[in-house]
C-alpha cells in the first residue's frame, strides 16, 4: 500500500522557473559537474556570502512566480482523500518554498517540508527522503518519491523507495531509470490506486 508521497517542489508541483545557465553566470561558477549550491559553499567566506544572498534571492524571485504544473490540484485533493501523506523534499530554502506553497494556497497541506536548512545531504543523497519516512515511521515500500530531474530518482532509489519520473518532455529517455514515469501529475492517481489494489 502506498501511504505517502514525497515530492520535489521546482519542476514537479511547479512549472520549471530558475534558469541555471543564468545563475550559475551571476554566480560565476562555471563547471556543470556539481550542483550550484555545493559550488557555493566550496567558496572562500567573503564570495560565499555574496553568492548565498544571489542564489537566495534568485529563489525567492522564482517562487514569486510561481505556477502549479498542470493536474497538481486533481492529485492533492486524491490524496488527501484517501488520507495519503504529501511531503516535499527541496534544494531550495524554506523562505522560497513557503512562499511557493503560500501562492499556490497550499499552505499548510503538505509536511514534512524538508529543505536545506534541515543541513541534511541533500539530493542525489537519500537523507531528505529517509528524514520523511522517519517523521511519517513508514517503511520505504510505502512512500513513492516523485520528481522531475535525476537527482530526484537517484535519492528515491537510494532511499529503496519507489521512484516516479515526471518527464516534461515525452519522448526523450531520462537520465536515470524511474519505476514510473509519467507526463502529468494527474497521472499519479491512478497509479496509486492501481498500486494499492483500487483501480
Amino acid at each position: 500500500m502506498i501511504k505517502g508521497v514525497a515530492f520535489d517542489m521546482d519542476g514537479t508541483l511547479t512549472r520549471p522557473v530558475i534558469d541555471f545557465g543564468g545563475l550559475r553566470r551571476k554566480l560565476g561558477i562555471e563547471s556543470r559537474i556539481k550542483p550550484v549550491y555545493e559550488q557555493v559553499m566550496e567558496m572562500d567566506d567573503s564570495n560565499r556570502d555574496k553568492a548565498l544572498a544571489i542564489l537566495e534571492s534568485e529563489e525567492m524571485a522564482a517562487a514569486a512566480k510561481s505556477e502549479a504544473n498542470p493536474g497538481l490540484y486533481e492529485l492533492i485533493d486524491y490524496l488527501e482523500r484517501g488520507s495519503i501523506r504529501k511531503g516535499i523534499f527541496t534544494r531550495n530554502s524554506r523562505p522560497a518554498l513557503e512562499l511557493t506553497l503560500k501562492l499556490l494556497h497550499l499552505s499548510g497541506r503538505f509536511a514534512p517540508l524538508v529543505t536545506r536548512e534541515h543541513k541534511l545531504k541533500l539530493k542525489p543523497e537519500p537523507d531528505m527522503i529517509l528524514h520523511i519516512l522517519e517523521q511519517w515511521s513508514l517503511g520505504p515500500e510505502e512512500v513513492l518519491v516523485v520528481g522531475d530531474y535525476e537527482f530526484d530518482v537517484m535519492a528515491g532509489k537510494a532511499a529503496n523507495c519507489r521512484t516516479v519520473f515526471l518527464n516534461h518532455h515525452p519522448g526523450k529517455p531520462a537520465a536515470v531509470k524511474a519505476d514510473f514515469e509519467i507526463h502529468c501529475l494527474d497521472e499519479l492517481v491512478g497509479l496509486i490506486r492501481e498500486l494499492n489494489g483500487d483501480a
